[in-house]
This record gives C-alpha cells, structure tokens and sequence, in this order.
C-alpha cells in the first residue's frame, strides 16, 4: 500500500516539477537577453550560449511534460501537464529560430 502512494507521489511531482520548470525557463530567458556584457561573461566561464541552456532546460521540461502525462488522474494535473507540453513546444521552436537567426548572421 506505501509503494503504491510513493509512486502516485513521485508521478506528481514529475508533472509539478515540468510545470515549475518551464516557468522558471522565462526569466532566464529574459537574463540571457538582457545584456551583452552578461553574455560575454557566461560565454567565457561556462562555455556555449546562455540561449542553449534555455533551450536545454525547455526542452527537458517539455520532456518531463510527457512522461508526467503518463498517469494523470486529475483535471488540474492535466491540465497542468498540457499547458506544461504546449508552452515548451511553442517556446523551444522561438528558441531555436532566435538560435538559428543569430548563428546566420554571425
């Protein structure tokens, strides 16, 4: 019966936390924007483009959207992971045109 709603929990908050994370995918999105100075410095420790790490996050949570849709019992829970699917899928494609846009006109 404990393994039963440990599982039940687990699957929910899979599908929370997919939610979470593609939320907290827009402000990091808009600090990667904001400043060239930013981009320099990131760029120089970390390594690639603050822009396909918000693609890499996205990305993730879109994929955390679909294994969170597995199991899902409830109309919020749903309707959760739907948003969750739908916002990464619309912002993974913005994401990869800005991406491929710069790469062309570096």
């Amino acid at each position: 019966m404990m393994n039963i709603k440990k599982k039940e929990c687990m699957k929910i908050n899979i599908n929370l936390f997919s939610f979470i994370l593609s939320l907290f995918s827009i402000p990091i999105f808009f600090i990667a924007i904001s400043s060239a100075n930013f981009k320099s410095i990131f760029i120089k420790i970390i390594g690639p483009h603050p822009l396909n790490i918000v693609l890499g996050i996205t990305l993730i949570a879109f994929f955390l959207g679909i294994i969170g849709l597995k199991d899902v019992r409830e109309w919020k829970a749903m309707a959760r992971s739907v948003f969750t699917i739908i916002f990464t899928l619309c912002f993974s494609g913005v994401l990869i045109v800005i991406i491929f846009v710069g790469f062309l006109l570096s």
